[in-house]
């Protein structure tokens, strides 16, 4: 059994010269705190959190943790690998973010530190939550001098076994506990993949051009929220857009209210989820801001979640662009957040 992540968390935080700084937990390899300088004020805290680590079991958001064995959904909690079947420890219909007991919900293994680095390891056994083979993830958290944070994963596993590690950060560019409705946001990206009312893709890539799903100019979050049929049942935006996996090329640009700051995300990845926070405060969830003490509500962080396809277990016409992990071709996978005034 996994023992509860209430229970003392290990907090160690890596800076660069700029007065960037990122604080990261070993529940979870979670990002508790990153802080940002911004020009005339004082670095600016970017991510949704609780004021005491030892509170965050109390969130069932995922907050800014590492996401794995495989971020995003996994249709009917099921794959077959070479005729195999897997039925995956989820405790409802589809699998998200892993299961019941995600990497989110672990401790993580401190291996390495610097002043500006951290490397993290976790062994996830064969059948753990369902998933095949010995699974050996290794995640370094870089804080670079050009106010980037860097993160690299590295899974090896001694079977085949479908794998896709991310970040779930929460982000909030004003600064404090508010809507990020009015952030604005430029993608690169000219594809989604639309998703049934159970968020689980149908098969189809559907350009963006010109409707709601279209940031290929810059518009706010909220120019088009829920103005199409897509978020109905998502209550917002909670989709999968497509990227070209060019790490020199970020594929999305993400501006504050004020303009004051702004955060760039790239990866290798071939597509990223955009989520709204649409369930913040869905439910039983009653997370109150670090900063004011006040509930968070609903849209009060943007999430930008690189990874493969949901569901690409399902989805073997994208085969090709969302590889599994085998023995001798482990996961290798980066994604970076940089920041600007």
């Amino acid at each position: 059994m996994t023992e509860s992540y209430s229970l003392n968390p290990n907090l160690e935080t890596i800076s660069n010269a700029n007065g960037m700084s990122v604080t990261i937990m070993d529940w979870g390899a979670t990002i508790i705190s990153m802080k940002v300088p911004v020009k005339g004020e004082e670095a600016r805290e970017v991510l949704l959190g609780v004021k005491d680590p030892a509170d965050w079991y109390k969130q069932s958001c995922f907050f800014n943790a590492t996401i794995g064995r495989f971020a995003n959904r996994v249709a009917n909690s099921e794959f077959e690998i070479d005729g195999k079947k897997y039925k995956l420890n989820s405790g409802a219909q589809h699998c998200l973010h892993g299961g019941v007991q995600g990497f989110d919900k672990r401790r993580f293994k401190l291996l390495d530190k610097s002043k500006n680095s951290l490397t993290y390891t976790i062994h996830s056994p064969d059948g753990d939550m369902g998933f095949p083979g010995n699974f050996d993830l290794t995640v370094v958290f870089t804080v670079t001098d050009d106010n980037e944070l860097v993160m690299q994963y590295t899974g090896k596993c001694d079977q085949k076994c479908y794998a896709c590690i991310t970040n779930h950060a929460y982000f909030n560019l004003n600064g404090h506990n508010s809507s990020i409705l009015n952030h604005t946001i430029k993608m690169n990206s000219t594809e989604f993949l639309p998703l049934d009312d159970t968020s689980i893709p149908t098969g189809e890539v559907r350009k963006v051009a010109g409707g709601a799903f279209d940031f290929t100019k810059e518009k706010t979050i909220g120019h088009d929220f829920r103005k199409n049929d897509q978020m109905k049942a998502s209550l917002g935006y909670d989709h999968p857009f497509l990227i070209n996996g060019d790490l020199t090329k970020p594929f999305i640009k993400v501006s504050s209210d004020d303009k004051k700051l702004s955060l760039e995300v790239s990866s290798d990845y071939p597509a990223f989820q955009l989520y709204t926070g649409n369930y913040v405060n869905q439910g039983d969830s009653n997370i109150t801001a670090r900063d004011d003490g006040k509930v968070y509500k609903d849209q009060s962080a943007v999430c930008i979640e690189p990874e493969f396809y949901p569901d690409c277990p399902h989805l073997p016409q994208f085969a090709d662009v969302n590889p599994m992990v085998t023995p001798e071709k482990p996961l290798q996978k980066t994604i970076i957040y940089k920041f600007s005034n």
